[in-house]
């Protein structure tokens, strides 16, 4: 099977897709707004829409606030994508836990679909949408 890219281009691209894992479970928020363009979506079935650098921001606080207490971690695999110049297309699985009083809890399966745009030498997500098995 033949990929798209250079290796350069795609060790970068799986690097962001681990980073906005980890900095929505760890934060700094501001590196996780920072893993999509200036005009970066973000959309979840759960949180809505929120489109710019503002607007996910202020989500990051709604996202804090829903989870209370409970630590989170989201798991990402099967991370698959498609190079095509500055753009590419991809997607993963995900798998996202909450995590309290030393249990972690399953409390989400789905997937991610993902736009992304290399800017600036750097590949940012430029549309990523979530879709959760069994909502509607």
């Amino acid at each position: 099977m033949s990929f798209t890219g250079s290796l350069e281009d795609r060790e970068q691209i799986r690097e962001l897709y681990a980073r906005y894992a980890y900095t929505i479970d760890h934060g700094p928020y501001e590196d996780w707004v920072k893993c999509f363009t200036e005009d970066g979506v973000f959309e979840s079935p759960r949180f809505g829409r929120h489109a710019g650098h503002r607007a996910l921001m202020n989500f990051t606080a709604i996202y804090r606030g829903a989870n209370g207490d409970a630590a989170v971690r989201h798991m990402m695999s099967n991370v698959s994508f498609r190079i095509n110049g500055d753009e590419a297309t991809g997607g993963c699985y995900l798998t996202y836990y909450h995590c309290k009083n030393g249990k972690a809890i399953l409390e989400a399966i789905g997937r991610y679909e993902d736009e992304l745009r290399k800017v600036e030498g750097k590949w940012l997500f430029a549309r990523r949408r979530v879709f959760i098995d069994g909502h509607a």
